[in-house]
């Protein structure tokens, strides 16, 4: 859910370049349901503990069909690609690794979770992962707020969203009023 985290924050940054937040209001955007349906089936493979290990596994790979479907049909919206790029690099990982992202030891403690369990886990410490180098290599330590695990899949997933966040705002705040960076103007 780190990336849930990521993009409130993107979205808040955009007011910070003098930018307003209105043109989001008017995206195109279709098939919504399908990005609710897979936040819905994530949510219970996160939060609860000992959910049964094969279930958890489809559920897992089901909510990525999901929010595939969700990022197909918005494939009009700028950085849709590189969001699916993110999201395809998680999903091969994830199902390489038989329905768990695999986290590195050290992101899983940094992060400040408890041992692995041998309940299922959407991400996990695992024996021999296949491509590990796209699982779960980073952390925000415990000591931070919202401590997780995230991959490079999701770092990319995050620069697709702010680009689209950024890109759809690149209107000035005020009508009629030029974006500067810093210049001036003189009036003769």
């Amino acid at each position: 859910m780190i990336i849930i985290v990521a993009a409130i924050l993107t979205v808040l940054s955009v007011p910070l370049t003098g930018r307003s937040l209105a043109p989001l209001a008017r995206l195109s955007i279709h098939r919504s349901w399908a990005v609710w349906a897979s936040m819905l089936l994530q949510l219970p493979i996160t939060l609860l503990p000992n959910f049964p290990s094969t279930f958890g596994q489809v559920v897992h790979i089901v909510s990525f069909v999901f929010a595939g479907v969700f990022v197909w049909s918005n494939r009009h919206l700028p950085g849709e690609f590189v969001i699916a790029a993110g999201g395809l690099m998680n999903l091969l990982t994830i199902v390489a690794n038989g329905g768990t992202m695999p986290a590195s030891a050290w992101a899983w403690r940094t992060a400040g979770f408890p041992p692995p369990s041998d309940s299922f886990g959407n991400s996990s410490v695992i024996a021999s992962p296949r491509l590990p180098w796209l699982g779960d290599v980073f952390a925000v330590p415990k000591s931070w707020p919202f401590s997780n695990v995230f991959s490079f899949g999701d770092v990319v997933v995050v620069v697709g969203l702010a680009y689209l966040v950024h890109r759809t705002c690149s209107t000035p705040t005020a009508p009629g009023t030029p974006h500067r960076k810093g210049s001036s103007s003189t009036t003769l």
